[in-house]
C-alpha cells in the first residue's frame, strides 16, 4: 500500500514508485518525554533503521489535527520534511511519499563534523528496578559551549538485549548531532535525560515505552531535485 501525503488535508493516492528515493524502518519506538521534570509526559515514536542511523522519522500527537500524527523527518545529508498524516492510514500504510514542495535542508551541505566538540564517557552501570543497564555520558568539550546551550551532561541508558540496534542519541535535543553515535556502542535507550547547567535539574528526559518491528518505507519523488532545495531559516543546536 503506498501513500503520498498532503499536509493539513489528509488525501492520499497510490503512486508508482518505481526510480525513487526510498528510506526504510524496521522499528516504530515509543518513548515518553519531558521537556523539564514538571513538565507534561507528551508520547514520542521514533521510526528507525536498525542497521544504518543516517536518518530517522519523529511522531507526535498533531497539533493541529485531533486523529493525526506530525512527522519530522531528518537525515544526515540535511535532507528534512515535516508533514502530517492520519493516524490510521499511517499504520495501514507500506510506503509514504513525501512530497517535494515540503522537503528542506536543516544544515548547510558544505558543514564539517567536529569531531572534538563533545567529550564521551563509559559511566558505571545503572541499576533500574533491580536490573543493571549500561550507563553512558556526553558533554561539550568547551566550557563556554556548555554554558551557551545550557547543558551540562546528557545521559544515555541503554535498554538491555539491544545490540542489535544503532544508538539513538538522534533524540537529544541538547547534542542532535547522529554523528556522536559513532562514539556508542549499539543499544536503544532506555532513558535519556540532560542534566542543567548547575546539576540541579533534568531537562529533556526520554523513557522507553516499547519497540516493535515493522516494515514502513519513506519515498523521495523521482522529479524531486534536492540540489536546488532552499535551506531552513533557522537551525536549533
Amino acid at each position: 500500500m503506498k501513500y503520498i501525503i498532503i499536509p493539513l488535508l489528509f488525501l492520499f493516492f497510490t503512486l508508482n514508485t518505481y526510480g525513487q528515493n526510498k528510506y526504510s524502518f524496521d522499528y516504530m519506538i515509543e518513548y515518553h518525554f519531558q521537556r523539564t521534570e514538571n513538565s507534561k509526559v507528551e508520547i514520542i515514536y521514533l521510526l528507525t533503521n536498525s542497521k544504518d542511523d543516517s536518518y530517522s522519522a519523529r511522531l507526535t500527537k498533531s497539533k493541529s489535527q485531533l486523529q493525526g500524527f506530525d512527522v519530522n523527518f531528518r537525515a544526515d545529508s540535511g535532507l528534512t520534511s515535516e508533514v502530517i498524516i492520519d493516524k490510521v492510514e499511517f499504520l495501514k500504510a507500506e510506503s509514504i511519499t513525501l512530497p517535494c514542495e515540503h522537503l528542506r535542508f536543516y544544515k548547510a551541505l558544505d558543514e564539517k563534523y567536529d569531531a572534538d566538540r563533545y567529550d564521551f564517557t563509559n559511566e558505571n552501570g545503572t541499576l533500574i528496578n533491580g536490573s543493571l543497564f549500561r550507563h553512558y555520558t556526553m558533554k561539550y568539550h568547551k566550557l563556554k559551549e556548555s554554558k551557551r546551550y545550557k547543558g551540562a551532561i546528557s545521559h544515555y541508558i541503554v535498554e538491555n538485549n539491544t545490540e542489535f540496534h544503532k544508538p539513538l542519541l538522534a533524540l537529544s535535543y541538547s547534542f542532535d548531532d547522529n554523528m556522536t553515535s559513532k562514539k556508542f556502542p549499539n543499544g536503544i535507550a532506555n532513558e535519556i535525560f540532560t542534566t542543567s547547567y548547575d546539576g540541579k535539574s533534568l531537562n529533556y528526559i526520554f523513557k522507553l515505552i516499547q519497540y516493535v518491528k515493522i516494515n514502513k518505507y519513506f519515498l523521495i519523488p523521482e522529479n524531486c531535485d534536492t540540489s536546488v532545495l532552499m535551506p531552513l531559516k533557522v537551525r536549533v543546536n
